[in-house]
């Protein structure tokens, strides 16, 4: 039997800042969403084929595997999910390079809730 936690929308949140994955998740968890948190690119891919998230917010500049690297790998498994990018830079060549790989959005930080 599955729990009222697993029941909610599942979001993953890979950020290496650990203070803004922090803030952000404490601000979805009010909303009644449950959060898969990943410092890295890495450890969401490890967190991903335990649990399969119903959309995804993925930091681009993230040590070792950023966040493009992750999306290429979802996209190379055929995982079906949305991924919105959350980046501080601003750049024609970023959102040219998201809708390549099928990104839903892209965020720039600050992110306001």
């Amino acid at each position: 039997m599955r729990s009222s936690q697993a029941n909610a929308i599942n979001i993953l949140i890979a950020e290496d800042n650990d203070i803004s994955r922090e803030l952000m998740a404490s601000v979805l968890k009010t909303q009644g969403f449950g959060i898969i948190p990943a410092r890295d690119g890495d450890e969401a891919i490890a967190l991903v084929e335990e649990r399969v998230p119903d959309l995804a917010f993925v930091d681009l500049n993230m040590e070792p595997k950023g966040g493009f690297a992750l999306v290429q790998h979802l996209v190379a498994y055929d995982y079906d999910f949305p991924v919105v990018i959350v980046t501080a830079e601003e750049s024609s060549d970023i959102l040219m390079r998201a809708q390549k790989l099928g990104v839903t959005r892209v965020l720039q930080k600050p992110v306001e809730p």
